[in-house]
Order: C-alpha cells, then structure tokens, then sequence
C-alpha cells in the first residue's frame, strides 16, 4: 500500500509504503529525524508494528538493508496485493508494492492453459498473482529457499485457478528442456543480461526487466521489441519491461 507523502510534514521527505503491519520509508539527503518521522507514521496508522528505513537492495538475493526505526523488532507479515495474500520477511525477500499494478497487468499476459516461469520468484508476487486468476501451469523457481518457503505458505492462504509448482536452482542453468515454457518472467533488473540466453533456451517468450538509462539501450542488451519504463531507479537509471520473442 502507498501511502501519502510525508513531505506535509517533513520538507524533503518522500512517500513511504505499507506492508501489512510494516512501514519502510525511503530517504532523500535531508536532516530530518527519522525517528520522529516513524513516529508519526505509527500515530497515523495504529496498526502499524514496526517502522524501518530503506538504505538500499544489495546482494545476489536482491534484498533491502533496512535501519529499525521505531516500534516492534518484527520482519515478517502478512501482505495484501490484488486481492492476493502472501507471507513476506522484509530481511529475506524484496518487497515492493509500487510495481503491483504491474504484476496485475502481467496476468493479462498470461494465456489460459499455458506453461509459464516465474524465473526469479522471491516470495511468489509474479507467480501468485497469475494462478490466482488464472488456470496456468506456473513453475516459481529462485535461489533464494527463505523466498520459496513463504511462498510455499502462502498458497495455503489463498484461492488459485491454476497451480504452482516450487524449484530451487541457479538460474544461470535452468533444469527445464528447451522451449518448454510459453512465457517466462525475467524480474531481476540489475543482472537479468546475464540469464538471457538461458531463458531464452526454454522459452518461447521472455518477460525481461531491465535497469538501464534508455529504451535504445534495453534493445541492444535483450532484444529490439516495445520497451516500457515501469519505475524510476535513479536520475538517470529506469526499470524497462518489454516481451522479447526469443
């Protein structure tokens, strides 16, 4: 859940998100008391546990390096998005509920009956969202096993039309035979040219994410087709997402 800016009240501030009973704020270069912000947010939203502070993703497992602010010493949650619930733990798994718009216009990618693969899983946002509404054969696989498990909890928490089956592996070496997915999902932004050609080997299809500073870029990284910018990293660095025919 976004929320409204806290820049109302602290000059400078940008807006912070709702992840169940989690808050985590993203800085900009300003003296403020953070502390005091978390405050506020608590007051605002009573059902609020615990208050953090965004410092940035790191690491193969893409995950947030967080600084507790305010209230309990908890990490995980029950989050909804899309009428969809799901187990996360901010510490072990990326969670980012600006990019749900797009995980429900991936569904509408999705054919019914067919074969898909959420090839960076995490804790299921892609994979979830799609089963939940509609009859696919989704196969959600990561390197992450902390991503799979609350995955793997969270199918108990919900209703799907169609079914997910969970693989840990190094996606650098795909266990899956040529072409045997019409439409995989290659969300890891930051590194995704270097799984292209794997995905494309048991792919008809390629959902590619990409952090790069343009379109013209995007093309000549992953292939020439129509890309979108979805997010905004950084000044000059945009996340674009484009269906690439391998």
């Amino acid at each position: 859940m976004k929320t409204e800016r806290l820049n109302a009240y602290f000059p400078g501030v940008r807006s912070y998100y709702i992840i169940g009973e989690i808050a985590i704020v993203t800085p900009k270069r300003v003296n403020v008391d953070y502390n005091l912000v978390a405050q506020k947010i608590m007051q605002t939203h009573p059902k609020i546990k615990a208050v953090y502070l965004k410092k940035k993703v790191k690491g193969e497992l893409r995950t947030n390096e967080l600084e507790f602010l305010s209230g309990e010493r908890i990490s995980s949650t029950i989050y909804k998005e899309n009428g969809v619930l799901f187990y996360v733990d901010i510490v072990t798994v990326y969670v980012n509920p600006s990019l749900s718009g797009d995980r429900l216009k991936n569904v509408e990618l999705v054919e019914e009956g067919s074969t898909i693969l959420d090839a960076f899983a995490g804790y299921g946002a892609i994979a979830l969202n799609i089963a939940h509404k509609k009859r696919a054969y989704v196969v959600a696989g990561d390197v992450n096993i902390d991503g799979l498990y609350l995955l793997k909890k969270s199918l108990s928490l919900n209703k799907i039309k169609g079914m997910i089956d969970i693989v840990q592996y190094d996606a650098h070496y795909l266990p899956f035979r040529d072409k045997v997915f019409k439409l995989s999902f290659g969300d890891n932004p930051t590194l995704i040219i270097d799984f292209k050609e794997e995905l494309c080997r048991v792919s008809e299809n390629v959902v590619f994410y990409i952090l790069c500073e343009s379109k013209d870029k995007a093309n000549s990284s992953l292939g020439k087709t129509e890309w979108v910018k979805i997010n905004d990293y950084s000044k000059n660095l945009f996340i674009f997402k484009g269906v690439v025919r391998c």
